[in-house]
This record gives C-alpha cells, sequence and structure tokens, in this order.
C-alpha cells in the first residue's frame, strides 16, 4: 500500500524523504556503490591481498584470483568516478 502511494505522490511531484519509499530505496542503493567501488578502500584491500600473501596467510593461487576481482573493482571504481555516476541528472540536464 505504501508504495502505490509513494506512485502516486511521486506523479504530483511530492517527496517526503522519510515516507518516501522509494527515494529510501534509491539512497540505500546509491550508498553502497559508493561503498562497493570506492578507489581508495579498494586500494587498501590490494594492499592487503599482497601483505596476506607474502607472510603465508594466503595461497598464490588465491592471491591471484583475489587480486585479479580487486583490479577489475578498481577500474570500474575509478571508471565511475570519471564519468561521475555518483550524479543524477533531472529530465532538463540539472543535477539532482
Amino acid at each position: 500500500m505504501f508504495i502505490i502511494d509513494d506512485i502516486v505522490l511521486r506523479l504530483l511531484g511530492i517527496s517526503i524523504l522519510p515516507f518516501d519509499t522509494i527515494a529510501l530505496f534509491k539512497l540505500i542503493r546509491d550508498f553502497a556503490y559508493k561503498e562497493a567501488y570506492d578507489p581508495p578502500k579498494i586500494k587498501d584491500m590490494i594492499k592487503e591481498n599482497r601483505l596476506l600473501f607474502e607472510i603465508g596467510e594466503r595461497t598464490e593461487e588465491d592471491y591471484k584470483i583475489i587480486d585479479a576481482d580487486l583490479r577489475e573493482k578498481l577500474e570500474l571504481g575509478v571508471k565511475a568516478r570519471e564519468m561521475k555516476l555518483d550524479q543524477r541528472m533531472d529530465i532538463l540536464g540539472g543535477v539532482a
């Protein structure tokens, strides 16, 4: 019922943030993307992976698999920052 109310209110141009579940879900999604693709955090994870490999806590095979995944994630995070995907655009072209 709340989602139907939110859709109707959005069609009318009304958005009350604590009660707008669609906006709340978008905020949670945006926060999750920022956390998951934060380049400094990913670089720290790459360093940690290397350290664990060097002290013998991680096998070479595991190290290579994790390193490849982290480097791919880092590349996506850098591209997202360059394209400024963390900013939303409204229909008229202004930054929301």
